[in-house]
């Protein structure tokens, strides 16, 4: 049994269907994916009142080998908030999830792993202060004890 300090090396991710794990499943050849809508507010560059102006929206691809280990990511910038709309990013993102060819929705299990994508942290990233793995950037949705594929908002 796992003691509640421990990251363990590999994570289950539930699949919440219309929710932040919508878009997670498998390859017809085992790969496994999880696909996302997230969004940065740039380093440096001050929030305003009109933050829509400087958040920046993504829709985001993990690929990972049937094992759980990251392979590769494949990412669209959509603008802004002010510039896009949640509709064309997530349209967007099934796109980029068509070009897998078949797909199975369904629980995964990876390897937490980091990229960087504009010179920003994306991934799923271990929090050894909180000993959680965040879904990064802007720590969506967070992963902790007793690592049951349920997640935290």
């Amino acid at each position: 049994m796992l003691n509640w300090f421990i990251i363990p090396k590999k994570i289950p991710i539930k699949r919440e269907e219309d929710y932040h794990t919508h878009y997670i499943g498998k390859t017809s050849d085992g790969r496994q994916f999880f696909g996302y809508e997230t969004f940065v507010f740039p380093k440096g560059v001050p929030v305003s009142d009109d933050w829509t102006k400087v958040r920046r929206e993504y829709a985001v691809l993990y690929i990972f080998d049937k094992d759980g280990n990251y392979l590769t990511t494949t990412h669209w910038f959509a603008g802004t908030t002010s510039e896009t709309n949640d509709s064309l990013i997530r349209k967007k993102l099934e796109e980029l999830i068509s070009e897998l060819g078949d797909v199975t929705y369904t629980d995964i299990i990876v390897r937490p792993f980091k990229t960087i994508i504009d010179g920003h942290v994306f991934g799923h990233v271990p929090n050894r202060l909180f000993r959680t793995v965040d879904l990064e950037p802007s720590s969506t949705i967070s992963f902790r004890w007793p690592w049951d594929g349920e997640y935290d908002t």
